[in-house]
């Protein structure tokens, strides 16, 4: 049975199946007690039910997202002041797009460094990319936020998997979290790659794709992967 949209908000998002002993060796390597396979797990978990109410991230224009600036370049080698959106370059990020679509559904995409795919701290990486996220889109509705985050540690766990059809890693080239996803969990990581098979993707192409803060992108995002 389709799952309901989750995201109707102020903004508006694989590859193929992973080779399955090296998916495994990935998520061995998450902490904590939810940390087991997917086998049997799925059957006794319940499917996370979509929000009936439109979730909202902070209405963002170049320029007036809030949160702490990041640490680095954006390309352009001016700093952000302080208080001010921030999407370039940082100890784990090189780049942060935000894409919206016509419902209010939205997609980020963290472009991550090298340093962030060989991280041997999984979940402390994941905890500061999403920190250079709030400081670049602003504060996220809590529900969605919890599903964007999940999503996120997801890709840092899985982003040395090799690629396929010329890619070189299953992530991609970027970290992509959607809003209308429900949370999958740790057990769901595998089966449904990081959330990208749940909720009900927009049928059209993005409105825009851009940086709040008012920076033109480096990348160009493409979209849902592994």
């Amino acid at each position: 049975m389709a799952e309901q949209r989750r995201s109707r908000g102020a903004l508006g998002g694989g590859v193929g199946v992973l080779v399955a002993v090296a998916v495994g060796l990935a998520v061995v390597r998450g902490s904590g007690p939810d940390s087991e396979s997917d086998a049997g797990a799925e059957a006794g978990t319940a499917t996370p039910t979509a929000t009936a109410t439109a979730p909202s991230l902070a209405a963002v224009a170049p320029g007036s997202a809030g949160g702490e600036s990041g640490t680095g370049s954006d390309g352009t080698g001016a700093r952000p002041t302080p208080g001010a959106p921030y999407c370039g370059s940082s100890r784990y990020v090189e780049e942060i797009t935000l894409q919206r679509w016509a419902g209010g559904d939205f997609r980020i995409s963290v472009w991550p460094t090298e340093e962030a795919r060989h991280a041997d701290d999984r979940d402390g990486a994941s905890a500061e990319i999403w920190r250079a996220v709030q400081g670049c889109v602003g504060e996220v509705d809590p529900v969605v936020a919890e599903s964007m985050q999940d999503q996120l540690r997801c890709h840092e766990s899985l982003a040395l998997i090799p690629g396929r059809g010329g890619e070189e890693y299953a992530t991609g080239g970027s970290f992509d979290v959607e809003s209308w996803r429900p949370t999958p969990g740790r057990r769901r990581w595998i089966s449904t790659r990081c959330g990208n098979t749940l909720g009900t993707d927009p049928t059209s192409a993005p409105l825009a794709t851009e940086r709040p803060d008012g920076i033109p992108p480096q990348h160009r995002a493409s979209g849902e992967h592994a």
